[in-house]
């Protein structure tokens, strides 16, 4: 019964702890997807040619792209 608990409490609090980098890409796709579309749809969506576009166009982006990324990399820090 211990071991039972012990697993499903390790279970779940790695799933509360997996569910910001979840909610921050859902964030992250929500308020991009414009910006995506204007500067770097000509490259797949998860590609590493899209971070660089992203970096190249920083200053153009919209302010709430530009604070979900900067959510989304402080996430993935913790991580």
């Amino acid at each position: 019964m211990l071991l039972r608990s012990t697993l499903l409490l390790v279970l779940t609090t790695g799933a509360a702890l997996a569910e910001p980098v979840v909610v921050d890409r859902a964030v992250l796709k929500q308020y991009c997807t414009g910006d995506y579309l204007t500067y770097c749809g000509n490259f797949a969506p998860d590609g590493p040619e899209v971070q660089a576009c992203f970096r190249q166009n920083k200053a153009k982006l919209s302010q709430n792209c530009q604070a979900a990324i900067t959510s989304y990399m402080k996430a993935q820090r913790k991580g």
